[in-house]
């Protein structure tokens, strides 16, 4: 039951990151007059490059406690959403969004793109299934 409680914590704390981060940090960030595009983007790249890093080590938290207590039942497909979300953000998306950034803050303008959109589909994807999860699993811990 300490696992499944461990789980439920990790969850619901990744689940309250990405909110915060994602959906509130980032475009409060651009709402204040101070803050150029290009010193807001620089600002996100940072973020979002340490934030990547600490989601890696949460999903893989997240897989170990998965696999000590052996779960195998339908619910697995969850955590599989959020492992295959951080799995495409790490190795593909954000390595493009940070080029498009590193193109602006050269002056440049790149193509228009959809990166930025499916990276959003993805934190979206990724806030349900750890809610679902993470509830299930702390619903699984009540003693009836």
């Amino acid at each position: 039951m300490f696992f499944q409680r461990l789980i439920a914590c990790i969850s619901m704390i990744w689940l309250g990151m990405i909110l915060g981060i994602s959906f509130l940090e980032t475009p409060v960030k651009f709402m204040a007059p101070s803050v150029t595009l290009e010193i807001g983007l620089d600002i996100g790249r940072h973020v979002f490059g340490v934030f990547n890093k600490v989601e890696c080590a949460l999903a893989i938290a997240l897989a170990i406690l998965v696999v000590m207590i052996r779960q195998r039942d339908r619910w697995v497909i969850l955590p599989a959403v959020v492992w295959l979300s951080v799995a495409l953000q790490t190795f593909w998306l954000l390595p493009l969004l940070d080029d498009r950034v590193g193109l602006i803050l050269q002056g440049q303008t790149p193509a228009p793109s959809s990166l930025h959109s499916l990276y959003v589909v993805l934190e979206v994807l990724k806030v349900a299934a750890l809610a679902v999860y993470g509830f299930r699993v702390f619903r699984g811990t009540e003693k009836i």
